[in-house]
């Protein structure tokens, strides 16, 4: 520890400034492609380099031997490639074609961070953009999983130490809008959501926010994370396929019709039925603890997969189609003999969906959007006893959620500093859910729900830009048939920069939520996936509000950021169940409301020996019950107050390397006394979470046809094993014994040791 921290003193106050355009070096390229060029560039110049692989892939690059500024050698490359270089602020740059190049110039004057963490995330007004196939190698990451690449940032928490669990700024996994192409997803994790349901080798963008979400989106509290699968045509066929201790991958990206028709397929499929190897076991062992899953093979089997497509059609430079789907899928199949009885439990979680797109551009100032959207999501689980050969009794959950609609936006860009969008909305929702319980000679409905909606959306938004002012602002306004009620959500940003490095930031947002996750109660068996989806009723389940007030500083340089963000955010509509939270004696439903108040802090040092960075969060959320606890507040089961991390990343040629620490205080917890009496309600705290992690890239091969990388990641390097929750669960005798008031101390601890290898080629 005490050498971690040497390091990264050593580095925070290695003095270093960014090179300049007027600083020369000694160059000479013949016929050099221009990819491996700017690569080189970039380590004379410490500069950075954003482009479009298509835009250079058959560029070559020509300078005499002789002493070059930045600015010769750009002019050179614009010359003989006809492309253009654009400045961000001097250390960035982006490579476009002159088609691209207006749309392009409209995202770059909305860059605030070019490097945030690492290149491949950049920070924009109200949002945080992430390019998994640019991001440098963050610690303990795997193929710079989507997900997991998130909880990196400030703000961004997993309690249960998952890749799923995402808890934003007091906010449950829930309550983060998931899109895929406009798809909304029900299910984005793999292996009970240790890693992401998402292929991160495709070619694509994610966009977080946090605040002042844009008023198009709307039907979560928390976050939002729209990826979006290029739209880009290839000029030629590429393959990539990889390896790594869980799974399998290949993405193919090809045109079809040169410049207007291109399609891409990926799959990712694990292999963990016929092998499974240390990654899994680590892994498994923490899913899997308190529950009779041991011992996996080819008989006992777990396994995933998941599938997306996208065809993309462009009849001119002013229209585009596209249409995508994807398919993601989780099955479970276990085999126990106990005491002369045989048990199967057989679980099948599947997610899939469907989006189709215009885009169509009528002027430089007018274009328009329309959005059709499908998904479906499946929950089957089915346990089965075998008490004799002619009897046995069984166990079905089940939870089924259709989420179809459409929308149609227009933009107006009226001058250079004003933009205007509009838009509707209709979506559609059909869920339920059943618990059966039944055996040779009865079937008995343990629970039994289902609720259909229709809403209608209206929404707008503004953007003007006065001299150092930004100001966004944004109204939308939903009616629900389920509840037939309306809700409005306006939307504020503002921001004020203050010379080169000051930037001032301020927001306020309305946000509602209709269909939201509960804790399962009926017979909690498994406690794996004991969460359904249920939609908002008025009478057991209200719809849910949410008011968010921001307010941050951000100053950067050349080689220093800090950026420091104040909420504070109230949620109502919430009850006992949706907020995870369960009073063991008390099992009526409550209904309340929560607050959450903190900071989220980053500050990040950019060296010639590499980067180095801090993010820290303090967070007081607590919520309030009608009946419960007196209807004082009290701290939620995920409320950690404070957390802190220090990360540093290096690069060697192609050899790169980051190492990360990861702090925060435990997780409260109630005590129950010998009578099942709750003594106090999250009084006490579990211990201090703590963990190391590493990961490494190395670039074996990068010729003009073919690259192909290597790389590992350690997560927990020391092996700590720390106590992630502590839960009282009901037991039964049978699934039918419902006034049975036995409960049993459940206690969950966090991931051990656990490496990570792959293997990536790229045609």
């Amino acid at each position: 520890m005490k050498l971690l921290l040497r390091l990264l003193l050593i580095l925070l106050f290695t003095h270093c400034g960014w090179a300049q355009k007027s600083v020369s070096h000694l160059t000479e390229f013949s016929e050099k492609p221009l990819a491996q060029a700017l690569k080189i560039i970039e380590q004379q110049f410490d500069v950075r380099y954003s482009y479009a692989d298509s835009l250079v892939v058959q560029q070559k690059l020509n300078l005499p031997k002789a002493l070059y500024t930045l600015a010769q050698i750009h002019q050179a490359i614009e010359q003989q490639t006809r492309l253009k270089i654009n400045s961000i602020d001097g250390r960035y740059y982006a490579l476009s074609s002159s088609d691209q190049e207006l749309m392009l110039q409209e995202q770059l004057q909305e860059v605030l961070i070019d490097c945030f963490l690492s290149k491949g995330i950049k920070k924009n007004n109200n949002q945080i953009q992430l390019f998994p196939q640019k991001v440098e190698a963050l610690p303990g990451v795997t193929d710079t999983d989507i997900l997991l690449s998130l909880q990196q940032l400030p703000g961004v928490k997993s309690p249960n130490e998952t890749a799923s669990g995402l808890y934003v700024r007091g906010g449950s996994f829930d309550q983060n809008l998931i899109l895929w192409d406009g798809i909304r997803m029900y299910h984005p994790g793999h292996l009970y959501g240790m890693i992401s349901a998402f292929n991160p080798n495709i070619n694509q963008t994610v966009d977080y926010q946090n605040k002042a979400t844009d008023a198009q989106y709307g039907e979560r509290l928390s976050s939002l994370i729209s990826i979006h699968a290029t739209d880009e045509i290839p000029s030629k066929t590429k393959v990539s396929a990889g390896l790594n201790a869980l799974n399998a991958d290949a993405y193919v990206h090809s045109p079809i019709l040169k410049n207007k028709l291109g399609l891409q397929l990926a799959g990712r499929k694990s292999f963990t039925q016929w092998l499974q190897s240390p990654t899994f076991n680590s892994l498994a062992t923490k899913v899997f603890q308190n529950t009779r899953f041991k011992d996996f093979d080819d008989q006992n089997k777990f396994g995933f997969e998941d599938f997306t497509a996208k065809l993309n059609y462009k009849p001119n430079r002013n229209t585009d189609f596209s249409a995508t789907a994807i398919w993601i899928d989780n099955q479970l199949d276990f085999n126990t003999l106990d005491n002369s009885l045989t048990q199967n439990q057989k679980m099948n979680i599947s997610n899939q969906g469907y989006s189709w797109i215009w885009n169509q551009r009528y002027s430089e100032q007018f274009s328009q959007k329309v959005l059709l959207h499908y998904s479906g999501y499946i929950f089957d689980y089915r346990k089965t006893k075998f008490p004799t050969q002619s009897t046995f009794e069984q166990f079905l959950k089940r939870n089924r959620v259709t989420d179809s609609g459409a929308e149609i936006s227009w933009n107006f860009k009226l001058t250079d500093k004003m933009q205007l969008q509009a838009g509707y909305q209709l979506s559609g929702y059909d869920i339920s859910h059943s618990f059966n319980s039944l055996n040779q000679d009865i079937n008995i409905q343990l629970d039994q729900k289902q609720g259909f909606n229709r809403t209608h959306t209206l929404f707008g938004s503004a953007k003007y830009e006065f001299h150092e002012w930004l100001f966004q602002t944004g109204l939308r306004y939903s009616r629900f048939s389920v509840l037939a009620s309306e809700y409005w959500e306006p939307r504020l940003f503002l921001q004020r920069k203050w010379g080169t490095s000051w930037t001032w930031q301020s927001s306020y947002e309305q946000k509602s939520q209709l269909v939201s996750q509960v804790r399962e109660s009926t017979v909690n068996d498994l406690s794996l996936e004991n969460y359904v989806w249920v939609l908002a009723d008025n009478q057991v389940y209200p719809l849910q509000k949410s008011h968010q007030y921001t307010s941050g500083l951000i100053y950067k340089t050349g080689s220093w950021v800090f950026d420091a963000d104040f909420y504070y955010k109230t949620a109502t509509g919430l009850t006992s169940l949706t907020f995870g939270f369960l009073n063991p004696i008390d099992f009526g439903m409550h209904q309340g409301q929560s607050f959450t108040k903190g900071i989220d802090v980053l500050i990040q040092k950019n060296t010639r020996l590499g980067r180095i960075w801090m993010t820290y969060s303090y967070q007081d959320s607590q919520n309030r019950f009608d009946g419960v606890n007196e209807e004082q507040y009290f701290p939620t089961n995920a409320d950690i107050r404070h957390a802190l991390s220090l990360s540093l990343f290096r690069k060697w040629n192609r050899f790169s390397l980051t190492g990360g620490w990861f702090w925060h205080t435990g997780k409260p917890y109630s005590e129950l006394d010998a009578n099942n009496k709750v003594t106090g309600f999250n009084t006490q705290r579990l211990p201090v979470y703590h963990r190391f992690d590493l990961s490494g890239i190395y670039e074996f091969a990068h010729q003009k046809n073919w690259s192909a990388k290597t790389g590992f990641s350690i997560y927990n390097l020391y092996n700590r094993k720390t106590l992630l929750a502590r839960e009282y669960e009901r037991q039964y005798a049978t699934a039918g014994s419902l006034n049975t008031t036995g409960y049993k101390l459940q206690e969950y601890f966090s991931l051990g040791f656990t490496p990570n290898i792959f293997v990536r080629f790229q045609f």
